[in-house]
């Protein structure tokens, strides 16, 4: 094989049949989506192509490969889970026209939920919203705020049983109301 700089299509050819299916099957054992391993194959290569003929590069191709495989899927997922929100967001009202007293309700709800996340330590109720409304997983919270998987886990953990705690309790009152009067 030639080298990096002066990679030929025949070279890269070569690449591509030797590690597309290394790759493939990294992305499925992840996913066990055929379409994400795909799309993972796929941005990998065009990648690949692009660092080979722009960047001087000294690193071994297939050191290369895997680091921009895993990049590549964490960018799939995430887009996906971004595709998955956006979809739910934008069918549920067209599916379900709510009512004001519906849309009251749930006014109130999310109203509550955010008086239960500010009452939370601040770690608390910050690795809460990044784990639940930016859809961060543990390991990239824990990257970001500089503390171990673990200790994000653990807040979850504590977080989920003060909702479950604070929403019985709300349900509970609710309930009671509507018996009563």
């Amino acid at each position: 094989m030639s080298e990096h700089n002066a990679i030929t299509p025949a070279d890269f050819e070569e690449l591509f049949l030797i590690w597309n299916r290394k790759i493939y099957y990294y992305a499925l054992s992840k996913t066990n989506s055929t379409y994400i391993a795909e799309e993972t194959v796929q941005r990998v290569f065009i990648k690949l192509w692009h660092n080979l003929h722009h960047n001087e590069v000294n690193i071994k191709i297939e050191a290369q490969l895997f680091c921009i495989a895993k990049s590549v899927l964490l960018d799939i997922i995430k887009e996906e889970r971004r595709r998955e929100s956006d979809t739910l967001n934008n069918d549920y009202p067209a599916i379900h026209h709510q009512t004001p007293l519906e849309v009251y309700r749930v006014k109130e709800l999310e109203q509550q939920l955010d008086d239960i996340i500010n009452k939370m330590p601040i770690a608390r109720g910050t690795i809460f919203r990044m784990s639940r409304f930016e859809n961060l997983s543990y390991k990239e919270i824990a990257q970001q705020l500089s503390i171990s998987p673990k200790t994000v886990e653990n807040h979850i953990g504590l977080a989920l049983q003060t909702l479950k705690r604070a929403f019985y309790n709300f349900l509970l009152q609710i309930t009671i109301i509507f018996i009563f009067f």
